[in-house]
């Protein structure tokens, strides 16, 4: 009797512990189904959000090229086509050797023709020398001593080129100077003279 009491005793307690767990699974479960509640912005609220930060980077944007503008240094006016003529004539003096005549030539040459065609807007790179002179509208700009020295500078400058004409240092250093002179006198801006006022009193 008692060993049959015993079991009933155990059998009972095992079936309060099962429903006892059963009971706890249950309440977990229930307390893990609770969530946070989820709020959900206004669409118009979502979109003024969005108006404004593309606002904020239009402007951004606008400050920094107008920074960029307003801190850039000035540009620099390009240098005049006699001062360019002038510069790269200089250079051309590392090939004023009786060796490297017929570069030398070449180098003054275009140098010139270069320089032609940007003061005076003369075709001067397109066309052979004759026939440049054969057109009398490319030298009307230049007096009757220009014209000469220019041709003769020219024709001489094609014999090296194209005929290996070999040239003395002597004969170069004439060349080099005929350019020179004929850049800087057709090329460099003339100062006006200053004309006296005649109503003006000299001081006493």
């Amino acid at each position: 009797m008692k060993t049959g009491a015993a079991h009933t005793l155990l059998a009972m307690a095992g079936t309060k512990s099962l429903t006892a767990q059963e009971g706890t699974t249950v309440s977990q479960a229930d307390i893990l189904d609770v969530k946070n509640p989820i709020f959900l912005l206004d669409p118009m609220v979502l979109f003024s959000i969005a108006i404004g930060v593309v606002v904020a980077a239009i402007a951004f944007w606008i400050g920094v090229v107008i920074f960029k503008r307003m801190t850039r240094p000035p540009e620099l006016a390009p240098p005049p086509p006699y001062e360019i003529a002038l510069n790269h004539l200089r250079k051309a003096r590392n090939w004023l050797e009786p060796e490297t005549a017929e570069r030398f030539c070449t180098e003054v040459s275009t140098i010139m023709r270069s320089f032609l065609e940007a003061h005076f807007k003369l075709p001067a790179t397109e066309q052979t020398t004759e026939e440049f002179f054969s057109n009398p509208s490319h030298t009307e700009a230049f007096t009757a001593d220009q014209n000469i020295e220019l041709k003769q500078f020219s024709e001489q400058c094609d014999l090296a080129k194209f005929a290996q004409w070999g040239l003395g240092t002597t004969e170069m250093e004439k060349l080099y100077s005929t350019a020179e002179v004929f850049i800087e006198t057709t090329g460099k801006p003339t100062e006006e003279p200053v004309q006296e006022n005649p109503d003006a009193i000299n001081p006493g």
